[in-house]
């Protein structure tokens, strides 16, 4: 499993290339990625790839919960290092 550092800056980049028109250039962890349009409901299964490379675990898709996809920090929390231990 990678750190949470390199599990921000993968999720950051991966984002900001999905972002139309160098809009990824305000993109904060904060920023709310889904009600903001820097990602589109489409882009949710190559997101939960990516996620499950970064942290080198398979993510339970009847877990899922919409408020872990608010933010990089919301996602960070959940599947970072914290989140997998709990």
């Amino acid at each position: 499993m990678r750190s949470d550092q390199e599990i921000r800056d993968g999720l950051r980049s991966w984002i900001r290339s999905k972002s139309l028109d160098g809009e990824g250039d305000r993109l904060t962890d904060g920023t709310a990625l889904f009600e903001e349009r820097y990602l589109r409901s489409v882009h949710l299964p190559e997101l939960l790839l990516l996620l499950e490379r970064l942290c080198g675990e398979p993510i339970d898709v009847e877990e899922l919960n919409p408020r872990d996809f608010r933010s990089i920090d919301a996602m960070v929390r959940r599947y970072g290092r914290a989140g997998v231990a709990s």
